[in-house]
């Protein structure tokens, strides 16, 4: 397994290599958000290739996978393409010039990469002779709830957007009526799915670390504090939003 690991260090240090020296010419750095989804599918890829180990278990979970980053890349290019740079990375190359972006975006993004992909990487490898259970189902199950939960909520949000007269506005229709954040929480429910598959074959409980992993850096790190920190002062009626509405798991409202 640590071989895998460092085959896919090595691959993805090679591709964000190539992207971010490209993003010297575009000036724009994002395009590392976009490269974020298909990465692992080609961490799938990768392991198929090396381990020759195509269950039905790893088929299926390499399909799951590449709907997700399919679906996330699609997303996150019409989102980003006609936009100017992402403020975040103006930011940090203010403070820490391009090459230091390198080392905290994008070199960062690589490890990342290696550790939230265990769960795949000890599924791909496993020898053991086990067909799918009802673990691996509850897995699958939560995995493409995950995907169906981000999907609806970004979709939500493009519309809003999309609606000039919502300018300045909060968004609290549909899933955002029950969770700020709904489709982080799309994202965090898909690799706890991942996770619940592996273990379901694997019985390998330590990469548990990558779903914990995912879910802290969407709530605590690139996600919810960051973004809220940028808006809270920025759109009228935010507080009150706060006040009674979830962070993050989708679930009525508070009482006010």
């Amino acid at each position: 397994m640590i071989t895998n690991f460092l085959i896919i260090i090595i691959f993805n240090w090679l591709v964000v290599t190539i992207l971010w020296i490209y993003s010297q010419y575009s000036k724009k750095a994002d395009i590392i958000d976009t490269y974020w989804g298909p990465s692992f599918f080609f961490v799938c890829i990768i392991l198929l290739i090396d381990e020759n180990n195509f269950t039905l278990i790893n088929i299926i979970t390499s399909l799951i996978v590449f709907a997700w980053s399919l679906r996330l890349m699609i997303y996150l290019h019409l989102r980003n393409h006609k936009k100017s740079e992402d403020i975040r990375y103006v930011k940090i190359k203010k403070k820490y010039g391009n090459f230091g972006m390198y080392l905290i975006s994008y070199i960062t993004q690589v490890i990342l990469i290696a550790i939230v992909s265990l769960p795949l990487q000890a599924l791909f490898i496993s020898n053991l002779v086990i067909k799918i259970n009802f673990i691996s189902i509850i897995g699958i199950f939560i995995s493409i709830t995950g995907i169906l939960i981000e999907s609806l909520a970004d979709s939500q949000l493009t519309k809003f957007k999309s609606d000039s007269s919502n300018d300045g506005k909060v968004m609290d229709k549909g899933l955002w009526n029950y969770s700020r954040h709904p489709n982080y929480f799309g994202d965090s429910l898909f690799w706890w799915g991942i996770f619940i598959i592996s273990y379901g074959v694997t019985f390998n409980f330590y990469v548990i670390i990558a779903p914990f992993a995912m879910t802290y850096f969407l709530l605590k790190v690139s996600g919810v504090s960051m973004l809220e920190s940028q808006i809270k002062n920025t759109k009228e009626g935010y507080e009150d939003y706060i006040n009674t509405t979830s962070s993050f798991i989708i679930m009525p409202k508070k009482k006010r």
